[in-house]
């Protein structure tokens, strides 16, 4: 999993690919000590079929206390990521994957509305848990690791 160290990058491998591709882009983080771990993913899903190649960015700041405030911060840089490459997306399927579970016994439901409403703002299309596999799946297991 080539890590993301130049946006550029990231970009030409979706212009290669074919129109079936798929792209999804998602954050996770994690709390490590005194600090909060974000790791932002971009998922290019061969032809929508064939396995997919992952790119990954990890920033790690100051610990985020607030529930809130560190969903809406993953949710913020995966829109971030997702609108530096949307251009070179054209008619490829493209979604934002939101790791928040739409189930209210779940902490993470509190943001859902602010959430969804933002990336749409944007003109990105949210998803959500149990299908955000780039937030809830690819970008946790990467989080594990810090």
């Amino acid at each position: 999993m080539p890590k993301i160290t130049d946006i550029q990058e990231v970009r030409e491998f979706i212009e290669r690919s074919s129109p079936k591709t798929a792209i999804y882009v998602g954050c996770d983080s994690r709390q490590v000590g005194d600090f909060t771990v974000f790791v932002t993913v971009v998922v290019v899903h061969i032809d929508s079929c064939r396995g997919a190649k992952i790119f990954w960015q990890v920033d790690k700041v100051r610990r985020i206390r607030s529930l809130r405030q560190r969903l809406m911060e993953e949710v913020n840089r995966a829109v971030y990521m997702a609108l530096q490459i949307v251009d070179v997306v054209g008619e490829r399927p493209f979604e934002v994957h939101l790791d928040i579970n739409p189930n209210p016994q779940h902490s993470s439901s509190v943001i859902l509305r602010e959430a969804i409403g933002y990336v749409m703002a944007q003109g990105l299309k949210p998803v959500v848990k149990p299908r955000a596999i780039a937030a809830s799946s690819v970008a946790d297991y990467i989080t594990a690791c810090y």
